[in-house]
């Protein structure tokens, strides 16, 4: 009898999967690591820009132009022009502002938010626009690397014709969020990219 319960014992201690597997969960894990503090890294980028494109965070003024100038040709081409910053609320005048906007003609004043590191920003629809496109567009390449990962690992079933269900329930779910939120942020991307496209013709 007592023979026979270890027997039953052993045979129902889940087995251990195989050296292989367990390599490529754990590189599965730190490739996980790897594009979360990336993708977070990199999505810093337009949220921080959004703040000032949209008048939340900096400092509002007018910047009037003294000269501009054209740096490079074609569309390689940059324009930077000089003159004076003046804070709406006063208090505050920097007679070296630089901006690089195309859209600035000389002795015009133009509404711009001063950022943290003293450069300068025009609040435009446009531009809040693009960095939302950005941060869309960020989250779905993440989602899509991420569900390259997932489909790496040795427990998801993606061979053939077999249907999301026929995985367990938490990597069904993650498999179902990757997508939605790969496909769907890359198509929301694009239209408000497309939209802050023409905001700049329309010059908002």
């Amino acid at each position: 009898m007592g023979h026979h319960e270890r027997a039953a014992g052993t045979e129902a201690a889940p087995a251990e999967p195989p050296p292989r597997n367990r390599a490529r969960i754990a590189l599965g894990a730190v490739l996980v690591l790897v594009i979360l503090t990336a993708a977070g890294l990199v999505m810093r980028l337009p949220l921080d820009d959004f703040r000032y494109t949209t008048g939340l965070s900096g400092t509002p003024g007018t910047f009037t132009a003294a000269r501009c100038h054209t740096v490079g040709s074609g569309r390689s081409s940059s324009r930077t022009c000089t003159g004076t910053y003046v804070a709406a609320h006063g208090g505050f005048t920097a007679r070296t502002a630089r901006m690089d906007d195309g859209g600035i003609e000389p002795g015009r004043p133009v509404r711009v938010q001063r950022e943290a590191d003293g450069s300068y920003v025009r609040p435009l629809t446009s531009g809040a626009l693009e960095d939302v496109a950005g941060a869309f567009l960020i989250t779905s390449v993440a989602a899509f690397l991420l569900l390259g990962v997932c489909v790496s690992s040795p427990r998801v079933v993606v061979e053939g014709d077999a249907p999301l269900r026929a995985n367990p329930r938490p990597w069904r779910m993650a498999l179902s969020v990757l997508l939605t939120l790969s496909i769907g942020g890359g198509v929301a991307g694009a239209l408000a990219f497309a939209a802050g496209f023409v905001m700049v013709l329309t010059g908002h």
